[in-house]
């Protein structure tokens, strides 16, 4: 079974681990992420080195996959 995180990033570019956990498919590990109430802070959820989501403040992701998440 696939490990997801879910990391917090500040707009200053702070990373900050949240949460770590098992789920059989994607669709699973989407209902754990939610936008952060801080209006700098989003939420990336990640599997492996593959963006699955964006959720929270409205400035992109950079790096690789960036383009390739979803944005919530």
């Amino acid at each position: 079974m696939p490990v997801y995180r879910i990391y917090l990033v500040h707009d200053d570019g702070r990373l900050e681990p949240d949460e770590s956990f098992y789920t059989k498919e994607d669709s699973e590990a989407l209902v754990r992420l939610s936008a952060p109430e801080r209006p700098d802070v989003r939420a990336e959820l990640w599997q492996g080195g593959r963006l699955i989501a964006v959720a929270g403040s409205r400035q992109r992701p950079r790096g690789p996959g960036a383009e390739r998440g979803a944005e919530l």
